[in-house]
């Protein structure tokens, strides 16, 4: 087998393993679903073709290794009959990846619908580098944002109503990185210490903290690896509404400006902040 076709077998998901006999098959999930018909599929597989085991990668993929290079094709049959998609390599959009959203107690958005309808649109687009999107409900941060070419964040922001405060302490106890203390019967937020979880807000009996804020954070250019670089952060909150088009416009900006092998954090580097803040018009970091 040539380069070429390694090449092509790779985009399609089905990586040659060091000893250059097996292959190892990446399977794509909708920000880390399957259906439980889909599992058994894979499963089956990697008893029948593989060594009976399936790994799961960092960016809520699944790996089948130890694929002989004649039984591809066979292998090939048994994705499609049950609606599997393969790939998530080279120089695309890979699998967006998203946490378990509003299902989690600490989750403010439904990140889930959020990464289906942007993996739906942009998964497999043919870009100068790989990229990764990350969509995040809660800054617990799972999907880790900041470090993805292009990742979201939701935010609640409180605001405590010092006439309704009873003192109680609840959302004293409640806050995770001590951003909260009561001083004279009422609570104080440091927001230099505030992640705005939102958590408080919820927690509240007395419905003394309030929401002065929601959104979500929006971060560009972002890496991990050997080169790790921390995304350049929109200084607004954007909206829901709005992390299609952005997502559009970032994917456009790389697509007309970055070198082929570049990631977009390498790109904005080149080209400096500005060009970026005017190819989509918002203030950024």
């Amino acid at each position: 087998m040539n380069k070429e076709e390694l090449r092509l077998l790779k985009l399609e998901g089905y990586m040659r393993q060091e000893d250059k006999e097996h292959f190892s098959l990446r399977v794509m999930t909708t920000a880390g679903n399957l259906t439980s018909d889909q599992v058994r599929c894979l499963s089956d597989i990697a008893d029948m073709y593989g060594k009976g085991y399936m790994g799961f990668t960092t960016r809520q993929c699944i790996e089948i290794p130890w694929i002989k290079e004649e039984l591809i094709p066979q292998v090939k049959r048994r994705i499609a009959e049950a609606g599997l998609k393969t790939g998530g390599t080279g120089f695309t959009v890979v699998g967006v990846a998203g946490c378990k959203g509003s299902i989690c107690k600490y989750g403010l958005i439904d990140s889930q619908e959020i990464a289906r309808k942007l993996d739906e649109k942009f998964l497999g687009m043919e870009l100068p580098g790989k990229f990764k999107i990350g969509i995040t409900a809660c800054p617990n941060n799972c999907v880790k944002a900041p470090i993805s070419d292009l990742g979201f964040m939701a935010q609640n922001e409180p605001k405590v109503e010092i006439d309704t405060c009873k003192g109680c302490k609840i959302c004293e106890r409640t806050c995770k990185v001590k951003a909260i203390e009561i001083v004279d019967k009422k609570a104080v937020i440091n927001y230099d210490k505030c992640l705005s979880c939102g958590q408080c807000i919820k927690n509240c009996p007395f419905k003394a903290m309030k929401l002065e804020k929601e959104g979500i954070v929006m971060y560009i250019g972002g890496k991990f690896g050997r080169d790790i670089r921390l995304g350049n952060r929109v200084i607004r909150y954007v909206n829901v509404d709005e992390i299609e088009s952005l997502s559009e416009k970032v994917i456009n900006y790389y697509k007309e400006s970055g070198k082929k092998g570049e990631r977009l954090g390498k790109t904005i580097d080149r080209l400096g902040i500005d060009s970026i803040k005017k190819a989509l018009d918002l203030e950024i970091n």
